[in-house]
């Protein structure tokens, strides 16, 4: 069957007059003109013709994650029939189609990799008929999104006392990260690291989100759609008084949830977050207490409380149609649990996560036993902000898939949510994601890797042992090293080693560059000895990551467009990125301890040497701001490599260059 050539092109049939249906099908549609060579597009019909693609109506409205996402594409004679009994499976086969026989990769949005124009595509035929297989809910978090934020000019302002969150994301830019949550079967969306709907700039992300017909859910600092920040708007708009506190002003607490309750209810695909946290990401009881355990006992109650009011406010507004509900134990809440000293409301999918600064789940995912009355998920970080990666990619298929491992073989099936950050950085690992939540026991971290490396032809080995070098190299700590930096306060460490061996406590991009800058503010004092332990092992890391970016320039030099330029962006940068990070970060340490031998022609070396490598990777990094990527990093306000080697020079008696 001729899909296309250079004079003609199959139609497409629309029988489903479904709403989300109809934005996919133009997706498919506007795909045949980005693969072939001649711009043909397919004609939308009403009626059959000897040559099309058939979508079917649905029989079912409901749209309950597996249980309504089953799909059939399969060929009769000249035709192409998708069917599902919601749109959610009508979606997901019309996407299958535009991957399997267009040849359009899901994340080709931010991927770096130009889509293959062809004169013409025949298939054979097809009989596919699937349905997930793995976790229900699956979703992105768009959280710490500065370059997003700064990548397009149009964002609208935000109304919040936090350093990066000034503007929202540009439409377009949402737009196109929910049209690749699509394409990668995804169905849930948080669309932001804090959202106030109440301010119609920050609303109409949400907006993007629902109006693609998948379920959008909130940030686990804004239960009902209320953050801190949120808070600070309604009592300034609508003149109420008091702090954030639902200890302390109780009754202006529950009227705001009210309020955004009924904001959140206009949406019909919401998956509700319930919960309670102080200002910002804090506890309730503030930055610097240790509460006892009679207190943390006390608070474990007031909170629990607290879950039964939200979810009472949330019933109210919906007028009981809110059937999903989280809550996320991140930070004390996973300790609170631990400890015994919180419930949950009935039918809460109780979130289980990662500790972000080594991407291993705490001690409480080992120990708490599963609850019949409850369901169970994640909330894993691909990326995460401070401790990295943020970058550059540094998770990896492996480590990614151990975690989903334990979580599937616990049960903790029901809801899964991935940290994706700036989303562009992490698509190797995105479409993985996608792909074992989709169907866990099928798929093969092996067979993932070979079929990504296939488009390199005869340099496919070769690509497969540069991608295994970048993961297997990042310099690391034994986990006990992880209490000593950052003190497991709140965070359960887990503390073995390499189990299965995949590494606990990486040493990544967003790790080095704040210890470093530690080390600069601390350039005339004592260092913790930690320190010395973080230099010798990012050391011994340099030399293999000057030999993988110089495979790497060879294969780009080798390889022909496109697939140079995603070499170059994808893989080439990102290495170039660490070992510039490496490099800095060891020459700000040794000149640190020059500097304490009094060493002074030493030091100045050192910090030269420092800044050479920071200014070696702003250059470098400009060959991802190309085409529509244009102003890319414009937005790096989180790591701010440009202000760390501005502190670096400023030991050096410096000013910056502004240029």
């Amino acid at each position: 069957m001729i899909l296309f050539n250079e004079s003609s092109c199959i139609d497409i049939c629309l029988k489903n007059n479904n709403k989300y249906v109809l934005k996919a099908a133009e997706d498919l549609r506007q795909d045949f003109g980005r693969v072939s060579k001649h711009g043909i597009l397919p004609k939308f019909i009403n009626n059959e013709s000897e040559f099309c693609i058939v979508i079917e109506d649905n029989t079912k409205k409901s749209v309950d994650p597996i249980n309504d996402e089953s799909y059939t594409v399969k060929t009769d004679g000249g035709k192409i029939i998708i069917s599902a009994p919601t749109y959610l499976g009508t979606m997901w086969g019309i996407y299958t189609i535009s991957e399997k026989y267009l040849g359009i990769d899901p994340c080709y949005l931010f991927n770096d990799l130009a889509i293959e124009k062809k004169d013409s595509i025949e298939i054979g035929d097809i009989d596919i008929c699937e349905r997930p297989n793995g976790f229900g809910f699956r979703g992105v978090f768009i959280n710490d999104e500065d370059l997003l934020t700064g990548w397009k000019d149009g964002g609208g302002i935000r109304y919040m006392d936090y350093i990066w969150y000034f503007l929202t994301i540009e439409e377009s830019v949402i737009n196109r990260i929910v049209e690749t949550v699509l394409r990668l079967k995804l169905n849930l969306v948080i669309p932001a690291s804090f959202l106030d709907i109440d301010n119609p700039p920050e609303k109409l992300l949400a907006d993007c989100v629902a109006n693609r017909g998948i379920y959008i859910s909130q940030h686990h600092v804004e239960p009902v759609g209320l953050s801190s920040f949120t808070f600070e708007n309604y009592c300034r708009k609508y003149k109420k008084a008091g702090k954030f506190s639902y200890i302390e002003n109780t009754d202006v607490m529950i009227e705001a949830w009210e309020f955004y309750a009924q904001k959140w209810a206009e949406y019909d695909n919401v998956v509700w977050q319930i919960g309670l946290r102080g200002a910002g990401d804090m506890p309730i009881w503030g930055v610097n207490a240790v509460p006892t355990a009679e207190e943390l006992e006390k608070y474990g109650k007031f909170i629990s409380d607290a879950y039964e009011k939200q979810k009472e406010i949330i019933m109210k507004a919906t007028g009981g149609r809110a059937k999903h509900f989280t809550s996320t134990l991140w930070m004390e809440g996973s300790s609170l649990l631990e400890k015994g000293f919180l419930q949950f409301p009935k039918n809460t999918v109780i979130v289980f996560a990662d500790t972000g600064v080594n991407q291993m789940y705490g001690s409480e995912f080992y120990s708490i036993t599963r609850d019949k009355n409850y369901k169970y998920g994640i909330y894993y970080h691909l990326q995460y902000f401070g401790a990295g990666p943020h970058l550059a990619p540094q998770t990896g298929v492996d480590k990614l898939h151990y975690n989903t491992k334990l979580a599937y073989e616990k049960g903790d099936k029901d809801y899964y949510i991935l940290n994706v950050s700036n989303v562009r950085e992490f698509t190797f690992e995105l479409k993985a994601y996608s792909e074992m939540l989709w169907n866990f026991e099928e798929f093969s971290k092996d067979e993932y890797v070979d079929r990504y490396c296939e488009k390199f032809g005869s340099d496919s080995e070769e690509m497969k042992r540069l991608i295994g070098e970048y993961y297997g190299n990042f310099p690391w700590l034994e986990a006990k090293n992880l209490l000593e930096t950052y003190y497991g306060k709140f965070f359960n460490f887990y503390l073995v080693d390499n189990p299965d061996g995949i590494r606990n406590f990486i040493l990544k991009d967003g790790d080095l560059l704040d210890i470093g800058s530690q080390i600069i503010r601390l350039f005339h004092r004592v260092l913790p000895g930690v320190y010395t332990r973080y230099y010798y092992s990012v050391k011994g890391a340099i030399s293999k990551y000057i030999e993988i970016c110089g495979d790497l320039e060879k294969l780009t030099e080798k390889l022909e467009y496109p697939l140079d330029k995603h070499v170059e962006v994808k893989w080439l940068l990102s290495a170039k990125t660490l070992l510039c990070i490496y490099r800095w970060f060891a020459n700000v340490y040794e000149a640190k301890v020059y500097c304490d031998n009094l060493d002074t022609e030493n030091m100045k070396n050192s910090l030269q040497t420092a800044c050479k490598s920071l200014e070696e990777y702003l250059n470098f990094r400009k060959c991802a701001e190309y085409g529509e990527f244009e102003n890319w990093y414009r937005g790096d306000l989180k790591t701010d490599v440009k202000q760390k080697l501005y502190n670096t020079k400023k030991l050096l008696g410096h000013s910056p260059d502004l240029h």
